[in-house]
C-alpha cells in the first residue's frame, strides 16, 4: 500500500474506535501499530474526544497529515470488537487497501437495534430502576411508559438536530412532566421513584467513567473534556426535572 492509503486506513479505524467508545490511548496505539506494520518511518498521533490528527513520514521522507473531526460518539461494543479484530489482522498479515476497505465497510454496516427494540429496552430499564430504588410494582409499571417516551423524545430531538444542552433539558423536562402525569392519572404511586428510574436513563455515567479512565491513562485533555461534558449533561438533566416539578408540582 502507499503511505496515503496506510494513513487513510489507520485514521478510518481510529475514528470509528473513538466514535464507538474506545479510550484515547487505545485509539492512538491502534493507529501507530497499523502504521508500523506497513513500514512507516515515523508516525505522530494526537487524539482527543473530538479530534484525531495523524502525521506520517513516508518512505520518500515526505510528511503527510490527515485530521478527523469527531462530532458525536457513544458506546458500541460490537463495533469495537470487530474493529479490534480487524486491526490485529492488519498488523499480522498486512492485507491490501481494497481488502481492508471492504472489511471496514462491512463493520460500518453492522447490525443495529431497531427503534422499537430500543424503546423496549429504555422502558424495561426505567421500570427496573424504579423498583430497585424503592418503588413498588405500580411505579415500575408507570416507568415503562415514561422510559419509552424518553427514547421517542430523543429520536425526535435528534431529527431536528437540537443542540445537546437544550436537548437534555427538554428531554428531562418532558420525562419529568410525564412522571407527574402518570401519578396524577393513578398509574403510579410514588413520583420520586418513577423520576429516579427515568433519570438513570439520562445520567451520563459511562461518560463520567471514561473521563476518569482518561485521567488514569494520562490523557488529561480528553479527561477534562469528558468530565466537563458529563457535568454539564447532569446539570441539564437536573434542571429539566426541577422545572417539571415547578410547572406541574401542584397536580400531586
Amino acid at each position: 500500500m502507499t503511505s496515503e492509503e496506510v494513513l487513510t486506513c489507520a485514521i478510518n479505524i481510529g475514528e470509528q474506535l473513538l466514535v464507538s467508545g474506545a479510550e484515547i490511548s487505545r485509539v492512538e496505539d491502534t493507529i501507530r501499530r497499523i502504521c508500523n506494520a506497513y513500514g512507516i518511518r515515523q508516525s505522530h498521533i494526537f487524539s482527543i474526544a473530538s479530534c484525531i490528527i495523524v502525521t506520517l513520514e513516508t518512505k520518500e521522507r515526505k510528511w503527510i497529515t490527515q485530521t478527523r473531526r469527531i462530532l458525536s460518539y457513544g458506546t458500541d461494543m460490537w463495533k469495537l470488537d470487530r474493529l479490534n479484530d480487524l486491526s490485529r489482522r492488519i498488523c499480522a498479515t498486512q492485507p491490501s487497501f481494497a481488502v481492508i476497505d471492504q472489511e471496514y465497510e462491512k463493520i460500518l454496516k453492522g447490525p443495529t437495534y431497531s427503534p422499537a427494540v430500543q424503546c423496549g429496552i429504555y422502558a424495561m430499564t426505567a421500570g427496573a430502576f424504579a423498583i430497585f430504588f424503592g418503588g413498588n410494582l405500580w411505579d415500575g409499571f408507570a416507568s415503562l411508559f415514561v422510559g419509552a417516551l424518553i427514547r421517542v423524545t430523543l429520536y425526535a430531538l435528534s431529527a431536528i438536530k437540537l443542540k445537546a444542552i437544550f436537548s437534555n433539558i427538554l428531554c428531562s423536562l418532558i420525562s419529568g412532566m410525564a412522571c407527574i402525569l402518570v401519578c396524577y392519572l393513578g398509574i403510579g404511586q410514588h413520583v420520586e421513584m418513577i423520576m429516579i428510574g427515568n433519570i438513570m436513563l439520562l445520567i451520563p455515567g459511562v461518560l463520567m467513567t471514561n473521563s476518569f479512565r482518561d485521567f488514569i491513562s494520562g490523557d488529561m485533555i480528553s479527561g477534562l473534556l469528558h468530565f466537563s461534558e458529563a457535568m454539564i449533561t447532569a446539570i441539564c438533566v437536573a434542571a429539566g426535572f426541577i422545572l417539571s416539578k415547578i410547572l406541574l408540582g401542584g397536580m400531586l
